[in-house]
């Protein structure tokens, strides 16, 4: 039965992918040779493996790195021991886009910092903070600087309490050109964020790999693919590959694995696989 509501689907959507999780949890420790193949995949095939791990209902939260919040959830979904000690940590995608990465404005920015240990510019703070509902100015500068001829472009913004890019340009040019700089030089590390770390304080609870892999539709793509490589083709590509989108004014920004748009006053992240499968070729092309 289809969900009634966004609430259900968001619910039903998390339980399918729980289910999905069960039924590779159980391929990986019942077919042998489905197991050898998959380990030759990602360069595992010369180590025994011990123990298949999943996240699943009963998760435990990890550390997180947000001062305030002791626990986080952690992107691995499907974690491989091996004999000797290592592992392998894995993100897996039951469809091929959606949401990636969902965090409010002010926990992003600490998130960011603290993970990379550097400081985002004050401008740049300012103007995700008004892109993504966080500031207390958003709708007074709606009213002053937003484009009433569309009216539900304006009624969205107030409504939502954010500014879209024709409004923040309008308001501080400035503003608008480094925040969409600012995604551009550091397209990695956004990149990273989404996929492998996000608020998770411990490296090595960070996934190394996304799978694209669906256990209950056989049309589904089945492909892996190590982070590393999608984070390395963002950074060459992000130049081209990150600007503002035009619905509504400019309510996204489109990123080189997908985009980013307001949701529930929140940074959502959404990832495609055909931009990730895109950077990872650009990953391992040689630059002339």
């Amino acid at each position: 039965m289809a969900p009634k509501n966004r609430s259900q689907g968001w619910q039903y959507a998390k339980l399918s992918g729980h289910k999905n999780e069960d039924r590779i949890k159980e391929l990986l420790e019942t077919d042998r040779q489905y197991t050898a193949d998959f380990l030759k995949r990602i360069g595992c095939d010369n180590k025994k493996l011990i123990n298949v791990s999943i996240g699943g209902l009963h998760e435990t939260n990890v550390e997180s790195v947000i001062q305030g919040r002791r626990k986080t959830k952690s992107k691995t979904d499907l974690r491989l021991l091996y004999d000797d000690g290592s592992k392998t940590s894995i993100s897996i995608k039951k469809s091929l886009g959606g949401q990636v990465y969902l965090v409010k404005a002010p926990h992003f920015i600490e998130c960011f910092e603290c993970q990379f240990a550097e400081l985002i510019p004050k401008n740049v703070k300012k103007a995700i903070n008004l892109f993504w509902a966080a500031d207390e100015e958003a709708v007074d500068i709606i009213e002053h600087y937003g484009d009433r001829t569309v009216d539900k472009e304006f009624e969205m913004q107030m409504h939502h309490k954010s500014l879209n890019a024709h409004t923040l340009k309008a308001y501080n040019k400035s503003l608008y050109e480094e925040l969409l700089q600012w995604f551009i030089d550091n397209a990695d590390k956004i990149t990273r964020l989404a996929f492998s770390a996000g608020a998770v304080r411990c490296k090595a609870e960070w996934a190394e790999y996304v799978w694209y892999k669906n256990m209950f539709n056989e049309h589904m793509k089945d492909n892996i693919f190590l982070i590393e490589d999608i984070c390395k083709g963002a950074a060459k590509v992000s130049e081209n590959e990150t600007y503002y989108g035009t619905k509504n004014g400019g309510t996204t920004i489109q990123l080189p694995f997908g985009f980013v748009q307001w949701h529930q006053a929140q940074l959502q992240f959404h990832h495609s696989f055909d931009k990730v499968a895109e950077l990872v070729v650009k990953a391992k092309e040689k630059i002339n």
